[in-house]
């Protein structure tokens, strides 16, 4: 799918066309959602930034949720999002992008393969990623973020978590920016790295979506 020369308008449009098309139009949704911000759509037409144009014009999608449309549109082929569901996807790349960071080459990623930690007791099982449950996925990335022996505490791990989903959505792949944390004195402390300058404002945007709630999509209709 190809857009070229869409007004803001058109855009919001087709992205309430595609709410009801499953995963295929999750991933239309967000390389509509790409294009827009890419064009500077919202700022050509007097507001402050995508996310301000689309919170106020697309209420049926949380700004979290076109975040992460657009992330894995940007990443991975229709056909993929068709299979996997955007979902799993976003946790793959997040999986990919933690230390030790997982190169993710163009085309199915099904063979990557996933370090999955046991629910309780058990061995560690290294999966091929089209073998992974979602609930698989999100153990493995909370096992690579804190590996055992270095456990934040349970309130405090949530938190950060959602930092960083928050980071995963708003920066690409290559960015290499990196939320780590330490426990000093009982005290979670949080340091952020990798940055550019240019995209500060973005950092600040990713803070405080990161502090909010992911709403979830409301059926269209």
């Amino acid at each position: 799918m190809e857009q070229t020369n869409l007004t803001l308008e058109q855009v919001r449009d087709s992205i309430l066309g595609h709410l009801a098309e499953g995963n295929a139009g999750h991933y239309k949704i967000g390389r509509l959602y790409n294009y827009a911000v890419a064009n500077g759509l919202a700022e050509k037409n007097g507001y402050s930034s995508a996310q301000d144009y689309f919170s106020q014009q697309i209420t049926e999608l949380a700004q979290a949720t076109l975040s992460r449309y657009g992330t894995v549109a940007r990443h991975f082929s229709e056909d993929s999002c068709r299979k996997y569901g955007v979902v799993k996807l976003s946790t793959l790349l997040t999986y990919a992008n933690l230390p030790p960071s997982i190169p993710l080459e163009p085309g199915e990623p099904g063979s990557i393969l996933i370090d999955v930690p046991p629910e309780e007791a058990g061995a560690m099982v290294t999966k091929p990623f089209v073998e992974c449950s979602a609930e698989e996925l999100k153990r493995a990335v909370k096992h690579k973020r804190q590996p055992a022996g270095n456990t934040l505490p349970a309130s405090d791990a949530a938190r950060v978590q959602f930092l960083r989903d928050s980071f995963s959505r708003y920066f690409a792949q290559g960015a290499r920016v990196q939320l780590k944390t330490s426990l000093q004195r009982g005290k979670t402390l949080l340091t952020i790295q990798g940055v550019p300058l240019e995209q500060v404002e973005r950092l600040m945007e990713a803070l405080l979506d990161g502090l909010q709630p992911v709403h979830p999509v409301r059926s269209a209709g």
